[in-house]
């Protein structure tokens, strides 16, 4: 088998068709809230829980595989001593999503801001389910909600720099953890453009 460092890719598995979809059915429910469609927006929530997104975020983040994450375990040469400050402050937060399109700069799908996800759990919580284990978890909204990365992870000696941190999808940030992008054979998406269009992360909700 070849090493991660004689191979590249941009992430773990292509995305499947089912996370663009859920992603648009997810922004007709935000216009449809915004327009105060509230059945309609439920409705459209409800579709977006595809149980086939939870089984593709469950073979990246779940139990280690060599054919997907090209590694066996995880790395063990993580710092005892690292920076304190896990994470930036929010406004630095936001401004990377909206740098980088409000897209994951790994797979490239689109990514909804964490606040937009939380304000339509607390407004359709018999639709937008959020439990506590990844099962009971909105499929959709589970596996698009943005989050930010440390391309040279934090458990490796990665900053807050903003140079070291990319907006991301859950699975492919939860899916390489401590691993250095070469460790697993990514491509660095710093080299590639962001792609910044008209999708908002849902964050029309918020105003």
């Amino acid at each position: 088998m070849l090493k991660p460092s004689d191979r590249s890719r941009q992430c773990f598995l292509p995305p499947i068709p089912e996370l663009d979809l859920a992603a648009d059915w997810l922004s007709l429910a935000a216009d449809a809230v915004l327009e105060g469609r509230e059945e309609d927006a439920k409705r459209l929530i409800a579709k977006a829980d595809m149980p086939i997104l939870g089984e593709f975020a469950q073979r990246i983040t779940g139990k280690v595989d060599p054919a997907i994450h090209w590694q066996s375990r995880m790395p063990t040469d993580v710092l005892a001593e690292r920076i304190k400050q896990r994470m930036p402050s929010s406004s630095v937060e936001y401004g990377i999503y909206q740098r980088d399109g409000w897209r994951c700069r790994f797979c490239n799908i689109k990514v909804i801001s964490p606040k937009a996800r939380k304000l339509l759990v607390e407004m359709f919580p018999s639709v937008a389910r959020w439990g506590r284990v990844n099962r009971d978890k909105h499929y959709a909204l589970s596996a698009l909600t943005a989050t930010l990365d440390h391309i040279l992870p934090h458990s490796r000696g990665g900053t807050n720099e903003e140079g070291n941190l990319v907006a991301a999808c859950g699975m492919c940030q939860f899916g390489r953890g401590h691993w250095t992008l070469e460790e697993v054979g990514f491509t660095d998406p710093r080299e590639r453009q962001p792609i910044v269009d008209s999708w908002d992360g849902l964050t029309r909700l918020l105003r």
